[in-house]
């Protein structure tokens, strides 16, 4: 199970899941080819000169590294949507969890190179409030997350049925109780400030 999956709040679900895209092999995959080609070139000109140079196990060596290194960034890095908020966390040794609560988000934009629109994979840029920019490079399926995080963001933002009124048989009279469910829906991020403002106006009858 991952980590954003254990880490959930109360009443919070997963809509979408992604992680960085398999491009990160990419630069293991060419030094390994310019390994092999030089390896080739070497060998059929001279046994002796194959076996005295050491370039091409040199880059074969550094291909290994940068495969490693590649499956290690993908292997822990999850971005995700759920109906409260976008999460990214990366890394193991160093953790490193990024969250951007779904009403703070203002914008959500999607960078996408020739390469990026063949492969599906791109940079995602999302705009919370203040102006802030986080930026989350290489993820995978980069349109269809955007589309995730703007339908929760539409979910959310869908009207909210109003409080029941007060009732003359016992049960809610007291507006005050009315106004603590009220604002423990507001903290939770269900209710806007505006929709609160609203509701408490009407629970009070001013």
């Amino acid at each position: 199970m991952s980590y954003i999956t254990n880490n959930l709040m109360s009443g919070e679900t997963v809509a979408m899941e992604t992680r960085l895209s398999g491009i990160v092999y990419m630069p293991a995959l060419v030094v390994g080819l310019l390994a092999a080609v030089l390896y080739g070139a070497i060998y059929n000109s001279s046994r002796q000169a194959a076996n005295s140079l050491p370039v091409p196990a040199v880059l074969l060596a550094a291909a290994l590294i940068l495969l490693i290194w590649g499956f290690y960034r993908r292997s822990y890095a999850e971005y995700a949507v759920t109906n409260k908020r976008v999460v990214v966390k990366t890394g193991l040794m160093r953790r490193r969890t990024t969250e951007t609560m779904l009403r703070q988000v203002e914008g959500i934009t999607v960078d996408q190179g020739l390469l990026g629109r063949v492969f599906r994979y791109g940079t995602l840029v999302v705009e919370g409030s203040g102006g802030d920019r986080v930026p989350y490079a290489g993820i995978a399926d980069p349109m269809r997350f955007r589309i995730a995080v703007l339908e929760q963001i539409e979910a959310n933002a869908a009207p909210v049925q109003p409080s029941p009124a007060p009732s003359t048989d016992g049960v809610n009279r007291n507006p005050y109780d009315l106004l603590e469910k009220l604002s423990v829906l507001k903290e939770r991020g269900i209710v806007t400030d505006e929709e609160f403002q609203r509701e408490k106006r009407r629970i009070l009858g001013s």
